[in-house]
């Protein structure tokens, strides 16, 4: 036989080779998978990743907090300390602040960054139903405006800060709230932790527009006498987008 028909004849793998092989491709599974689960179960903003926590057990649902548990805050604000802190913010400022609000609220407050309450007086301008679409169902979100008094005699004025108050609740109707009434959010009764920052347009300048949500799961009393049972739901829903009220 040529000897080139003997050089060109295929040669076989050493089974060192295939050894080698497999133990590369079986590193390079465990690595992804590992990787694939930690991305899974780190956050739970992402949609797929919140409901697969919440169902193995990962993450509980939203608390029903009082007014003795609830979560300290770093920052209490009034309207005035809302507009000072958020007005400069950019975009990308806002983006991963609202991010890490977002993910406080879904992990129950276990590592809170940011988390603050927002207290003061602020004028009804807007009353919507939550859906499944919204991030929180059911209940009503208010849309209101502050009121910021020049001096303790004086009559409350319209400041350029505006607020979306997520209640949660499976009483409430639109008779609860009413177009022009005042709402009053109190640090120990409503425990109003922001969700979300984002800016408004307001006599053709940049406002600030802040999305709360009452964390105290207690008989709420609105100014025109109605009640209702603020009632956190079993999941919240991250894929809606903030703020809900148009």
């Amino acid at each position: 036989m040529p000897r080139y028909d003997v050089d060109d004849r295929p040669r076989k793998r050493p089974p060192l080779f295939w050894w080698l092989l497999a133990n590369i491709l079986a590193i390079a599974f465990a690595i992804s998978s590992w990787v694939v689960c930690l991305n899974l179960f780190r956050d739970p903003t992402n949609p797929t990743s919140y409901k697969l926590m919440l169902k193995v057990g990962r993450l509980d649902p939203p608390m029903a907090y009082t007014a003795t548990n609830a979560p300290d805050s770093q920052q209490d604000s009034t309207p005035e300390e809302l507009l000072t802190q958020f007005e400069s913010y950019t975009k990308s400022d806002r983006e991963a602040l609202n991010s890490e609000l977002k993910r406080a609220y879904l992990t129950n407050f276990t590592k809170p960054k940011y988390h603050t309450y927002v207290t003061g007086e602020f004028r009804i301008i807007g009353i919507k139903s939550l859906t499944e679409n919204d991030f929180l169902s059911p209940g009503l979100v208010v849309k209101a405006q502050a009121l910021v008094r020049p001096d303790a005699v004086s009559d409350p004025l319209p400041y350029p800060v505006f607020i979306e108050c997520l209640f949660p609740s499976k009483d409430t109707t639109f008779e609860s709230f009413s177009v022009g009434n005042t709402l009053m959010l109190e640090k120990q009764r409503d425990r109003a932790a922001i969700l979300n920052v984002a800016t408004t347009d307001f006599e053709d300048r940049p406002s600030v527009f802040v999305t709360l949500v009452s964390l105290a799961a207690v008989k709420h009393i609105t100014a025109s006498g109605a009640t209702f049972q603020i009632t956190p739901p079993a999941m919240a829903n991250p894929e809606a987008t903030l703020p809900s009220y148009p």
